[in-house]
C-alpha cells in the first residue's frame, strides 16, 4: 500500500482531499494498532497538512510513512522493554520465593512498566 500511495502522490490526477482520504483509509489499521493517542494524532495532523503542491507530495508521503513506521518501532521496543522488566522481576521473585503462578502475575502488575 505504501508504494501505491507514493505512486498516487506522483500522479497528477488526485485532488488534495481525495489523496488525504485515501491515505487515511490506507493507514487506518496501522493507526488503530498503535493504540497511542498522541502518535495517532501526530499522524492524523500530518495527513491534514498534505501539501497542495502535487510535486511535493511524493517526499511528503514518504515522510508520513517513515513517521508511522517509527511509531510502530517505538511501540514494539516498549513491549520488549516491558517484557524484559517483567522477566527480571520474575527472576528476582523466583529466587526469593520459589515458583508460584500468582506470584508471577503480581510481578507483572508490580514491575514498574507504567513508567515506561
Amino acid at each position: 500500500w505504501e508504494e501505491c500511495a507514493v505512486e498516487l502522490a506522483r500522479s497528477q490526477g488526485a485532488s488534495t482531499e481525495t489523496f488525504q482520504f485515501l491515505l487515511r483509509f490506507n493507514v487506518a489499521n496501522r493507526l488503530d494498532a498503535l493504540g497511542v493517542g498522541k502518535w495517532k494524532s501526530e499522524v492524523e495532523n500530518l495527513i491534514s497538512e498534505c501539501p497542495d503542491n502535487r510535486n511535493a507530495r511524493e517526499g511528503w508521503t514518504r515522510l508520513l510513512y517513515s513517521n508511522l513506521t517509527s511509531c510502530e518501532q517505538l511501540k514494539e521496543a516498549t513491549w520488549l522493554l516491558e517484557l524484559a522488566v517483567w522477566k527480571t522481576k520474575i527472576d528476582e521473585s523466583t529466587s526469593l520465593h520459589g515458583q508460584d503462578g500468582e506470584e508471577r502475575n503480581q510481578c507483572r502488575i508490580n514491575c514498574g512498566v507504567q513508567q515506561i
